[in-house]
């Protein structure tokens, strides 16, 4: 429904405001103008005690979406958040709620902030807003994909290669360390070997540089130069000149590009860049008779032609990457190893790698199947190794690698198609080299002696175990050696001799066989879903996170429970523990420790380092 604005005015008069002194509904909307808008104001206002003129722009949805602000006659001048056709950028959407029953409230509401916007811009108050959003000011006829360090704060040379595709050029740069290569065709399907290299040279400005962007002028190649050499620290000209002077080899030769980072007062940094028109100078030579040709940078020696081609820089590299879509930083220097990579362990692994963490060790000697697909974190696809020359089963290592390399490419990732207790024969595990161990083999006779080997060690990583109960009743997460050797998986399995031993913190009652079979005894299974264990590896993972930035205490059993009404169903029986509530399975998260254990107790561990 689109509203009338004589309603909106009448509704302005009713109501007790001081904000609009006059509003006038406009005939004609220039839509290139008015981007989005299907009707138009003017109405007078105060700004610092002054009168003034605003055009408001309607939407064809108003009051369901909000109205645009124009300072269609540029009243005042170039302020933060002004572009240069006039609008005013007060708000993001998603930060004002609307009640679209009031529609002259929304506008006044609205108001309240451009009126706020423009005042502090014209005292200047927030014309530190001008550095944040430079980005936004920035025009450009070029996109640069660029994988660049911003807390390093040294000028240096950067590689990019340009590509044709589909009419459009591909520019993408990155920084002059580790292998890359792979990573960006995984990524834009640039094969660098193809494309065509230019020198890319990184500016970054000294820490409080304020410069106003290019609002409604373009810069020329002496604003730029200027802007740029008058905010870089004597050692910054003299790394830029020791890069230009060095032998250019294998770069095309009368094109240039710089990629400048203006910091903030947030702790960011704006980066904005620029393709310029090169040199190619003929030079005596005194070695070679004759002349030589040398590549000279523009900022050396001005071109006849300096002509800028300005460009957008998106960002690729893993820091500014995992900061803007909720990674953790800190895990950015972290080692896992993830022992069993079934349902539960390969979601562990896909969601650690999602997090953001440097390196993944992957330990199972098992196979992809059919029969994993709807509850693995691998498909189909990655069952078998197929090419014209070979046709292989799949190991789990290999196509969570695979899978891992293509999706989060700057999480390194080790396997091993071995298992775990060859790995802890062969590999020297200590917290100095592994950050975290998470077990996920749902073998509790195997977890015993991972564990017993875990303690026997000197210094052992903190180490989670990690299991689903059947028909979706529950999963469990255990944290062992999270700075404390007390507590540990086999105090789970307290010894009664009238009784067998059984896992302690199991919702499901021992003894109950919930094995299945659809063929035969090759087939048989334990049943659970994948929202079972994606359910287990989402614990895991978020506990796992809070053991490496140090934000858990000690070694606590952590349970989820689910529905009991299929288990039921079936027959089977649940333990009195299934009955806690969830506040109450927290409450009692470490009194599974057991003084006594024969494994983690004072005599125990002493008993398993002899």
């Amino acid at each position: 429904m689109t509203i009338n604005l004589e309603d909106v005015k009448a509704e302005l008069d009713e109501i007790d405001q001081n904000l609009i002194s006059s509003f006038n509904i406009l005939s004609g909307v220039d839509s290139e103008k008015y981007s989005g808008c299907i009707n138009l104001a003017e109405i007078g206002i105060e700004i610092c005690g002054k009168p003034a003129i605003l055009t408001v722009g309607f939407p064809k949805n108003f009051p369901n979406e909000i109205p645009k602000f124009y300072d269609s006659n540029n009243l005042f001048g170039d302020i933060p958040h002004k572009l240069a056709n006039g609008f005013l950028c007060f708000t993001r959407n998603e930060s004002l709620l609307i009640d679209e029953r009031y529609p002259a409230s929304i506008l006044l509401n609205c108001l309240e902030k451009v009126i706020k916007l423009i005042e502090d811009g014209v005292k200047g108050e927030n014309k530190e807003d001008y550095v944040k959003e430079f980005e936004v000011y920035w025009p450009s006829i070029l996109t640069i994909y660029a994988h660049i360090d911003t807390t390093v704060l040294t000028v240096r040379e950067l590689n990019l290669w340009n590509m044709k595709v589909d009419k459009k050029h591909l520019l993408v740069a990155a920084e002059k360390v580790g292998l890359l290569d792979d990573t960006i065709n995984n990524i834009f399907g640039l094969d660098v070997g193809k494309a065509t290299k230019y020198r890319c040279i990184y500016l970054p400005l000294n820490e409080g540089a304020f410069i106003l962007p290019p609002v409604n002028k373009k810069w020329s190649f002496a604003d730029l130069k200027g802007n740029i050499f008058s905010n870089l620290s004597e050692e910054s000209k003299k790394e830029f000149n020791r890069i230009v002077n060095r032998p250019v080899k294998g770069v095309h030769p009368i094109f240039e590009y710089v990629i400048v980072g203006l910091a903030n007062s947030n702790g960011s940094v704006s980066l904005f860049g620029c393709g310029i028109d090169g040199n190619i100078i003929n030079l005596k030579s005194l070695k070679k008779k004759g002349k030589v040709k040398k590549q000279i940078h523009p900022f050396v020696i001005k071109p006849k032609e300096a002509n800028l081609y300005p460009a957008t820089i998106k960002r690729w590299h893993p820091e500014y990457i995992i900061n803007r879509t909720g990674g953790n930083r800190n895990l950015k220097d972290k080692h896992i190893l993830i022992a069993g990579l079934g349902s539960v362990g390969s979601e562990v692994a896909m969601r650690f790698a999602k997090a953001g963490v440097k390196k993944l060790t992957l330990v199972d000697f098992d196979y992809m199947a059919f029969e994993n697909v709807h509850r693995h974190a691998l498909g189909i696809d990655q069952v078998f190794l197929a090419t014209d020359e070979i046709f292989l089963e799949r190991p789990k290592v290999w196509g969570l690698k695979a899978e891992i390399n293509r999706k989060y490419p700057f999480t390194e990732v080790e396997v091993h198609l071995k298992s775990i207790f060859t790995i802890m024969d062969e590999v020297n595990i200590s917290k100095n080299d592994i950050d975290l161990i998470v077990i996920a083999i749902g073998s509790p006779n195997s977890e015993m002696r991972i564990n017993k080997k875990l303690l026997g060690l000197p210094d052992p990583p903190p180490t989670i175990y990690t299991w689903v109960e059947p028909l979706g009743i529950g999963g469990h997460t255990l944290v062992t050696l999270n700075g404390e050797k007390e507590g540990c998986y086999q105090c789970l399995f307290k010894t009664n001799e009238e009784l067998p031993i059984y896992n302690r913190s199991a919702f499901a009652q021992p003894g109950q066989d919930f094995s299945k079979s659809i063929t035969g005894c090759g087939s048989v299974f334990t049943p659970y879903n994948f929202l079972d264990s994606e359910r287990s590896a989402m614990l895991t993972v978020e506990t796992g996170i809070k053991v490496l930035i140090g934000k858990l205490n000690g070694n606590p059993l952590l349970s989820w429970k689910g529905e009991d009404s299929l288990f039921k169903e079936y027959g089977y029986k649940t333990t009195i523990r299934y009955t806690f509530s969830s506040e109450a399975l927290n409450e009692r998260k470490y009194s599974y420790k057991r003084n006594d254990c024969s494994v983690c107790s004072n005599e125990g561990v002493d008993m398993h380092r002899q």
